[in-house]
């Protein structure tokens, strides 16, 4: 298990250019070589997300006041702690409530073996692949040790681990 720090990821441009995301897991090689793979991302402007097509993808508002998401002509209002799910070929727009946000994304291909994803709140246990910490940080322990995780740090392992959240919200990855 590696505490990864979020002020330590470099950006990559979006798929489409308009944006840029900071890679936290995979379980190949990038840029198109992974079942599964987890990111941050900045939204700063209403924008278009990228395209990709045969994937499942997941959407939370890791800081800031949320973003409505309008996928296929539907909108979905996206605020602290909520999770959205849509296809990775659906048309979406991301219009900003109120400033500035920070996304954490799961994408999941077609045949991939399924990763859950969900948020999961302090007084809670898990067993999870990655925790990413929510606004305000977070307070988590594995296997006795205690972490503290700022904004979108994350725990990172090469295989499933136990943890707990003693204070904060983490998105986690099972």
């Amino acid at each position: 298990m590696i505490v990864q720090r979020a002020l330590d990821r470099p950006g990559v441009p979006w798929r489409n250019g308009l944006g840029v995301q900071y890679e936290i897991a995979a379980d190949g090689p990038l840029p198109d070589g992974w079942g599964w793979r987890l990111s941050s991302a900045d939204i700063t402007t209403d924008v278009p997300f990228s395209s990709f097509p045969g994937v499942d993808r997941f959407f939370c508002v890791g800081e800031g006041n949320g973003v409505v998401l309008t996928i296929d002509g539907i909108e979905h209002r996206c605020g602290s702690r909520s999770v959205t799910h849509f296809r990775g070929d659906a048309q979406v727009v991301a219009q900003l409530i109120d400033g500035p946000m920070k996304a954490i994304n799961l994408m999941v291909r077609d045949g991939a073996p399924h990763r859950g994803y969900h948020v999961v709140l302090e007084g809670s246990q898990v067993v999870a692949m990655c925790a990413v910490a929510l606004a305000g940080g977070a307070t988590v322990q594995i296997g006795g040790t205690t972490h503290e995780l700022e904004n979108l740090d994350a725990l990172v392992g090469h295989h499933e681990m136990s943890v707990e959240i003693i204070r904060g919200a983490v998105v986690v990855v099972s």
